[in-house]
């Protein structure tokens, strides 16, 4: 499994900074007792510490680690009679920090039977800390440590928990509306893609009868003809109701030339950030296909050229070839924003996956080794 160790940072740099503090605190702590050896309590401190930050992506096995951590460090300091400096209840400040960072994190994650199973438990690790760790003077922060303290964290995990179900309802809104625009908005592709199929059969329909008389043989040889028509027709039709109709900035008109398409839609003006376009079409694209090539190239060209900081190309791959199209867009610039919700209808990502996953397709999007960002997509060339 990959983890995301650089958002993980990110994201507990302030956690990590209050914690930073409070081994401070202990540091000072420890300097006003004399002959303390630091070396007893320090890993136990540093392990804590970790567990905590580490808390947010695991709480569930940070909890766990960090009982251990206290429950075996107490045995030891009990068994080696040594006392360390404590702020409440035999615990170090940094230790406190970390059991409340892990109580949050319980709390805002966790299923609501595992969070109320631990935090207990962890509570009661604190608890026996007191008691198997050497005696330490009392002080009058033990009430408020072993009272308000938990039930803060508790609170502070609580609203947590409660924000990230609201973010996700309304993530999921932006998804459920833009799957809806998918399906039920008629593109104006419609009518150029079918009617050049019913045109089609009509004059091939009125060329039969023409002939009919003077060459009996002849509507035998167009019958098929029309039927294979008809039949591209409907497939198209089918594939097409369920398709979005694209709003983007002044489009490009899908024709039938689909290499004249995307050299228009790659075209560099007015100090745009250079494309560089390769087209290798070993097989035919249908109409319908085409226009979803169109339509990706171009949501992804303008969310590079939005996006990446300090691209210095961006470069447009299409290729078909044994039964399916593959669509490349990639460039080598740093991404400050993922494009989202971009482009065509304001659903960006979500419009385009929609989208190829509507002809039966695959799509991926995201970061790049090193810099940039790419968006790839497998169309199927002939219908299942």
């Amino acid at each position: 499994m990959k983890h995301d160790w650089r958002g993980l940072i990110t994201w507990n740099w302030p956690l990590a900074g209050l914690l930073v503090i409070a081994l401070l605190l202990d540091g000072a702590a420890a300097s006003e007792v004399g002959h303390y050896d630091g070396r007893w309590e320090l890993p136990g401190f540093l392990a804590v510490c970790a567990l905590a930050l580490l808390a947010s992506r695991w709480p569930v096995a940070a909890a766990v680690g960090v009982m251990v951590v206290l429950l075996v460090g107490s045995v030891v300091l009990r068994l080696a009679a040594v006392a360390v400096p404590s702020a409440a209840s035999g615990l170090g400040t940094a230790e406190i920090a970390s059991v409340l960072a892990v109580i949050v994190a319980l709390v805002r994650r966790s299923s609501r039977s595992t969070a109320t199973g631990l935090v207990g438990l962890l509570l009661l690790s604190c608890l026996a800390v007191g008691v198997l760790r050497p005696a330490h003077p009392g002080s009058p922060q033990d009430l408020g440590w072993s009272g308000v303290l938990p039930v803060v964290a508790i609170l502070a995990g609580w609203y947590l928990r409660v924000r990230d179900a609201r973010h996700r309802r309304e993530r999921q809104a932006v998804v459920v509306a833009a799957q809806l625009q998918e399906r039920v908005t008629l593109p104006r592709e419609l009518h150029d893609v079918v009617a050049h199929h019913i045109g089609g059969m009509v004059v091939q329909a009125q060329a039969a009868q023409a002939v009919a008389v003077p060459d009996p043989g002849a509507p035998a040889r167009v019958l098929p003809v029309i039927e294979r028509a008809g039949a591209d027709a409907l497939s198209a039709m089918q594939r097409m109701v369920a398709m979005l109709q694209d709003v983007g900035a002044e489009p490009v008109t899908p024709s039938t030339d689909l290499l004249a398409d995307l050299r228009a839609a790659t075209a560099t003006a007015g100090g745009a950030r250079p494309v560089r376009l390769a087209v290798e079409l070993a097989e035919p694209v249908p109409a319908v296909v085409a226009t979803t090539v169109l339509r990706l190239v171009q949501e992804s060209v303008t969310n590079a050229r939005r996006y990446a900081v300090g691209a210095r190309e961006i470069t447009v791959t299409v290729r078909a070839g044994d039964g399916t199209v593959r669509v490349q867009v990639r460039d080598d610039g740093r991404h400050t924003d993922q494009p989202s919700r971009s482009g065509g209808g304001g659903y960006g990502l979500i419009g385009m996956r929609e989208r190829v996953h509507l002809l039966g397709g695959r799509f991926e999007a995201g970061r790049v080794p090193g810099a940039g960002w790419q968006v790839l997509a497998d169309l199927p060339l002939r219908a299942e």
